[in-house]
């Protein structure tokens, strides 16, 4: 049976390859379209300038792929609005549906508004890793804006949870715990209405917890697709274990965070100290030293081994170390002109190394965990 991955508001399968290639090693055949008018996939012709559709064009989009491909009952994940298009489906061809798994599904009822949603959108990425902001950002140029915007305003609005329970194929729920764009009750809330619904909160990721811990989202996917959810142990008790560093199925970032937090101390050090003995001019110095003050702070705060409060996660302490490498590059190039030449060098060379980290950085997610979730009386 094969496994079809839905894409969110503005992407295409990029984001989802990860996961893809992840259960297609846990032995599922996966196919990830890309619908009309976004990644590599042409515009509707029919559709006016700039095209953002709505659910049920999209899922009218779906099916015809779905016969083009010749496949006629498939499990379906949905991301985001991609899990709206996935419930539509359910909903109107349930032949067409083995199963289902809804993964951070929209629209929260508190966010149906796009001056309402899309500031949680921008809340939720400081929770992701930050190769995945890169990725969108190429992403939405792709889409372009209006096109995005439209979509938002048209999907933003839609009443999922009266057709929650018509759907009648078993249905897994999944959200990261620092997720957002979508609130506990809402995801308790969804899986509630759903006749056969089960809910998995995955620790650490955020949104798109598929692409910050697929090695985890895999697991949980294959595993409820394997019917092992559906007399799992008691709700609470972890499904699937936390992701390990060399784990075959883990993300292939070379740097584990007991690495990432010693240099995070080498490097704090190196930017209180050095630039007092170096030539690098005045504002040099008072740059490289302002970072490495704010660089010890955050280090003292992340949830990693050289923190001691702990209330930052690791995957914002990434995405700040990979704000601080563009600031220090825009700087040596901008607000240091007239500085020694020795001084922005190393300023853009501490920028570069900076982002690098931030990239090559893992992030350990997980476990995943199954939610108690009372059904609805009759």
């Amino acid at each position: 049976m094969p496994v079809v991955l839905l894409h969110g508001l503005g992407l295409s399968s990029r984001y989802l390859v990860p996961l893809g290639r992840r259960l297609a090693a846990l032995g599922h055949d996966v196919l990830a379209p890309d619908l009309p008018g976004f990644g590599r996939s042409p515009r509707d012709p029919h559709t006016r300038w700039p095209g953002g559709p709505d659910v049920a064009r999209q899922t009218e989009h779906l099916v015809a792929w779905l016969d083009a491909a010749g496949i006629t009952r498939a499990t379906f994940f949905g991301n985001s609005i991609g899990s709206q298009v996935a419930v539509e489906l359910a909903v109107r061809h349930p032949e067409r549906v083995e199963r289902l798994v809804l993964s951070g599904p929209t629209p929260d009822p508190r966010y149906r508004r796009p001056w309402k949603q899309y500031p949680q959108v921008l809340r939720n990425m400081a929770f992701e890793v930050p190769t995945l902001q890169a990725l969108f950002q190429v992403e939405y140029l792709s889409t372009g804006v209006a096109r995005m915007v439209q979509q938002l305003v048209r999907s933003a609005d839609d009443p999922v949870e009266l057709r929650l329970p018509d759907v009648k194929a078993s249905t897994l729920v999944v959200r990261g715990r620092h997720d957002r764009t979508l609130s506990q009750e809402w995801a308790e809330q969804v899986t509630r209405l759903l006749p056969d619904g089960r809910l998995a909160v995955v620790e650490g990721a955020a949104h798109n917890a598929h692409y910050s811990a697929p090695d985890v989202s895999a697991r949980l996917v294959a595993a409820f697709l394997a019917g092992e959810l559906d007399a799992a142990g008691a709700a609470g008790d972890p499904v699937v274990p936390r992701s390990q560093p060399g784990d075959p199925l883990a993300a292939r970032r070379p740097v584990p965070a007991r690495a990432h937090a010693a240099l995070d101390v080498l490097t704090t050090a190196a930017l209180l100290t050095v630039p007092r003995t170096r030539p690098w001019g005045p504002r040099t110095r008072a740059l490289l030293t302002a970072f490495g003050a704010a660089g010890l702070a955050d280090t003292l705060l992340t949830d990693h081994p050289a923190g001691l409060v702990r209330r930052i996660p690791l995957p914002v302490h990434l995405n700040l170390e990979a704000s601080a490498g563009l600031q220090l590059l825009l700087a040596a190039a901008t607000w240091l002109r007239g500085e020694p030449a020795a001084g922005r060098r190393a300023v853009a060379a501490q920028g570069l190394f900076e982002l690098l980290r931030a990239g090559a950085s893992y992030a350990p997610a997980g476990p995943a965990r199954l939610v108690p979730v009372t059904a609805v009386a009759p």
